[in-house]
């Protein structure tokens, strides 16, 4: 490092004295010339002071030692790193290898040489093709219809094949059934936006609807009107349509058969099942924990029954108007086969006996999957016929059917899973002691109390509404009659969805009566609300406990609401269009639990020409104000 310092000095010593010459001699000169030029001639010779030199030796005095100090500087800031490379390096020989490269060529000789002479190519055009020996079938007589022959060993690979083709066919009629239901409700809805005035919800002038969807009448149907409809307890958007004999007599091939639809109203343009009978049905209702079972009572006395389960493999497609329609058959049908347990008069009327809790809890493990597959079905069925007799079947689901019918039940089709068993019969007789007055009765239609399905009540020709029990003995009052000693008959019967113990009756004079079960005399009468005409139907509303609708013989609806008018209906509703002939509701989950959550309760009218209009009933009739329920019942204890 010291070197490297005395070697710049002497650079720097010997650049600045070179500079200082140059600069004297130049100075010099240019001085001599120009007093040469400048000075007058004389005689005499003067010396003089050159300051030009003094000065510019100092700008480079001062210039090298801030070069010099710059330098200092650096060279305590610069540090320089010692780096070393290895330039060659040789392992050490070891013994063996210096010994074999001094001496272990010695004694051997070259033998032979490889040049890959011998590995000759040649192009061929094809490769070899593999040959399997198959055999083959027409028709197949199974889902394969062709396998291997050739040897034993190719047994594996056909039983590998036979896996990998192998089909489901319950799961794959499973999903064909509920993937085809997606698709014809999306064409639906694709059809509805095309043509909205054909099919779909339009608006109504109706005053208690808000829209209203017009069920299209299959052909094969026409000529037929709508006796009698039922929607579904836990999936309100199924209902079940009882149609009459045809109006004009035919001779179209099922004319004297009898039919039921299964509507969906998201499927407005055709209905979803097509239930065919020997017998003209008079009423029908669906099974309490799903829409998979359709009852019917039927005019010969029979009560069948069919399993909307069964895949169409089990039924029969038939033509009917340049249409192809699947016809379903009962399941299960007492007629001719129960001839001594069966109804002997037409029966007017089926209803399952379920509690409104057990509704509840079936529409909450529903939730909406449609006809699913379900085992251990079972409970109990309640029919009654016009001559007074109420029969209780118990509905059971056979675990291992047989696709060749039974030989000891005639009344099971082949491959069919329910059947009915009679477990009792409660008969009717007239509470009136005089002999000269008693007659037998005729029931109109009978109700099971919600609180408690062991009470039932039937309405009667006579004017009462009876009432009786299942089981246990007597229950008081035995009749409820009216506030008149005429006998008027009563039509229909209708109790209160809210757990309220009182029920309504419709009359063949027009007049309402509401009761309450403890009491034989009705809490109050409406005898002019419908001008005398008769009372068809009567049904309380699904969503408010304080209205309740009316169908009179003259088509018109009346609309009762407790809570704002007691003395007549709110309002009232004429169709011109044709007769009404009956009327439904379905229920409404928000007030009553019952039914599939997030649907707007329902009406449907049918009409004797055989359409239906589905109303979707307005929100002033079905939206509860706050405390409702409690004004309705500080309203019946004030009449009570």
């Amino acid at each position: 490092m010291d070197e490297i310092l005395h070697a710049m000095n002497e650079e720097n010593e010997r650049l600045l004295s070179d500079s200082r010459q140059s600069n004297m001699s130049d100075s010099t000169e240019q001085s001599e010339s120009s007093r040469e030029r400048s000075r007058p001639v004389t005689g005499h010779n003067r010396n003089f002071i050159n300051f030009v030199s003094a000065k510019q030796r100092q700008i480079s005095n001062k210039a090298a030692s801030k070069a010099k100090r710059r330098g200092q500087e650096l060279l305590q800031m610069i540090e320089l790193d010692v780096a070393s490379f290895n330039l060659f390096e040789m392992p050490p020989v070891k013994e063996y290898e210096l010994y074999m490269r001094n001496f272990g060529s010695s004694n051997t000789k070259q033998a032979y040489v490889q040049t890959n002479e011998d590995n000759v190519d040649r192009d061929i055009q094809t490769e070899e093709i593999e040959v399997v020996e198959k055999w083959c079938q027409h028709p197949a007589e199974d889902f394969k219809g062709s396998g291997r022959g050739d040897c034993d060993n190719s047994t594996d690979d056909e039983m590998a094949t036979k896996k990998l083709t192998e089909l489901d066919s319950i799961r794959l009629s499973n999903f064909v059934q509920q993937s085809g239901q997606v698709m014809a409700i999306l064409l639906e809805e694709e059809q509805a936006d095309r043509n909205q005035n054909v099919i779909g919800t339009s608006k109504t002038n109706v005053m208690f609807s808000e829209s209203v969807v017009q069920l299209v009448q299959p052909a094969f149907l026409a000529g037929r009107c709508v006796s009698h409809c039922q929607f579904s307890a836990t999936q309100n958007n199924m209902f079940l349509a009882v149609y009459s004999t045809p109006l004009q007599p035919s001779k179209e091939k099922f004319a004297n058969k009898g039919f039921v639809c299964v509507w969906n109203t998201n499927e407005p343009s055709l209905p979803k099942h097509v239930l065919v009978c020997e017998s003209q049905p008079n009423s029908c209702c669906f099974s309490p924990n799903n829409a998979s079972l359709a009852f019917a009572g039927m005019s010969d006395g029979s009560v069948v029954v069919w399993d909307l389960r069964e895949p169409p493999s089990m039924h029969h497609t038939h033509t009917l108007h340049d249409k192809e329609w699947l016809l379903r058959y009962p399941t299960y049908d007492t007629a001719g086969v129960l001839s001594h347990d069966n109804h002997h008069s037409p029966v007017t009327t089926v209803i399952p006996i379920v509690s409104s809790s057990d509704s509840a809890k079936a529409s909450m493990s529903s939730g909406g999957k449609g006809s699913e597959v379900s085992t251990g079905l079972s409970f109990q069925l309640a029919s009654i016929e016009e001559n007074a007799v109420i029969h209780l079947w118990v509905v059971a689901e056979i675990s291992t059917p047989d696709l060749a019918g039974s030989q000891s039940d005639l009344g099971l089709s082949p491959g069919g899973k329910i059947k009915l068993l009679k477990s009792s019969s409660v008969v009717l007789e007239s509470h009136i002691k005089d002999a000269r007055l008693k007659t037998d009765l005729r029931a109109h239609e009978l109700q099971l109390s919600p609180t408690d399905p062991n009470h039932f009540y039937v309405g009667t020709d006579s004017g009462f509404v009876y009432h009786g029990a299942r089981y246990g003995g007597r229950a008081p009052p035995k009749a409820y009659r009216g506030d008149v000693d005429a006998p008027v008959p009563v039509l229909c019967v209708d109790f209160s969805p809210f757990n309220q113990p009182c029920f309504l009756a419709g009359c063949a004079d027009g007049s309402i009566r509401l009761h309450n079960t403890e009491s034989e005399i009705p809490l109050v009468t409406w005898h002019n609300s419908t001008n005398g005409n008769a009372v068809i139907c009567v049904r309380w509303s699904r969503s408010r406990p304080g209205v309740f609708y009316v169908l009179d013989s003259i088509s018109r609806v009346h609309v009762w609401d407790l809570m704002k008018e007691d003395a007549i209906p709110v309002h009232s509703q004429s169709y011109d269009t044709g007769r009404c002939t009956c009327l439904g509701l379905s229920n409404d989950h928000s007030a009553t639990g019952l039914g599939l959550p997030g649907r707007h309760p329902q009406m449907v009218l049918a009409f004797e020409s055989g359409g239906m209009d589905v109303h979707t009933l307005s929100q002033q009739l079905t939206v509860q104000q706050p405390g409702e329920l409690e004004t309705f019942m500080d309203y019946l204890e004030r009449i009570l």
